[in-house]
């Protein structure tokens, strides 16, 4: 029933193409940069992130959801502005359907009595291919779906647009808390293709917040947070807990609603890389199709002063 229903959307969206929903991610925390380009240089050295999705693995062969992110940022002086400059890098292939996004980031940071503030833009370009070698209708009087009853003589071109691409956040960021808000595809870009498809991308709007709790006699931090996006039509709110322990270990859970419990922990090495891992376990009426989703995410923060470096990071908030 899981691959007629997968076969039955991509058969509707073969000829009008619509973008789809921002990229899933369950250690959102751990990845602002991605989705704020107001939290480009947050931290005063430099920052390197990469991550990995495989969504519903062994539910849907060759269809399941997989996305990569790279992202970089680091807090600089220009022309005596306090800011912060980035780059995004991030590749979602879902079935026949691929979309490489690449932002260019740069937001302007103030002190303010209530923590640090970044204001930011990204600015990049979003590229969608669509493999229509790959799909293909039924012919008529085949009956089943069994036995790769996919088959057919009738199939659609391979094709890819291009489109720019802006962005626009704010991200405050307190020893006791932290806040943010951004839009993505500001523009709603609509990749020109050549052949006969049609894509849009929708507004997404994020707003993120949590608040960090130290408990008393004891070397744990409790992070409670807030993750929800939406594209004014629908949206989604993941609602998280971390607790870390020492400044070295996290680990926690999260409920997105009807769609995921997460589990999710990782660990600070010596040598300044942090690695973090979630598992998704689906709670959705699509879960009996699912055997979970697996995410990744590597951290390395560094001081790219040539001077002999007295900073030390030890904080694990962000990865």
């Amino acid at each position: 029933m899981a691959r007629r229903i997968v076969f039955f959307l991509l058969f509707c969206v073969a000829s009008v193409t619509w973008g789809q929903q921002y990229p899933q991610f369950s250690q959102n925390m751990f990845n602002q940069l991605t989705v704020n380009p107001g939290y480009a240089g947050t931290n005063e050295m430099v920052n390197v992130t990469l991550g990995n999705r495989q969504q519903w693995m062994g539910g849907f062969d060759g269809m399941a959801p997989s996305t990569t992110v790279f992202g970089v940022d680091t807090e600089i002086n220009l022309l005596g502005w306090n800011s912060g400059i980035g780059l995004s890098i991030m590749n979602d292939e879902i079935g026949a359907f691929t979309s490489i996004y690449l932002s260019a980031i740069y937001s302007k940071r103030w002190e303010t009595d209530y923590g640090k503030l970044g204001v930011g833009l990204s600015l990049g370009l979003v590229n969608q291919g669509i493999k229509g070698s790959t799909l293909s209708t039924m012919p008529q009087g085949t009956g089943d779906f069994q036995d790769g009853g996919y088959h057919s003589e009738e199939s659609f071109p391979d094709d890819e647009g291009m489109a720019f691409d802006a962005g626009f956040g704010a991200y405050l960021d307190n020893k006791d808390y932290y806040l943010g808000i951004s839009v993505a595809h500001l523009n709603q870009p609509k990749p020109k293709f050549k052949d006969t498809y049609t894509s849009y991308l929708d507004r997404t709007v994020f707003i993120t917040g949590g608040y960090r709790i130290q408990m008393k006699k004891r070397p744990i931090v409790l992070i409670p947070s807030i993750f929800l996006k939406t594209n004014m039509s629908s949206y989604q709110i993941d609602w998280n807990i971390n607790g870390i322990l020492k400044d070295k270990y996290w680990g926690g859970l999260s409920y997105r609603m009807q769609d995921a419990i997460v589990l999710l922990g990782g660990v600070e090495l010596n040598n300044g890389l942090r690695i973090g891992y979630s598992y998704d376990v689906s709670i959705s009426q699509l879960s009996g199709a699912k055997n979970g989703s697996h995410e990744i995410m590597l951290g390395y923060k560094f001081d790219l002063s040539l001077e002999k470096r007295k900073k030390q990071y030890k904080s694990v908030r962000y990865l």
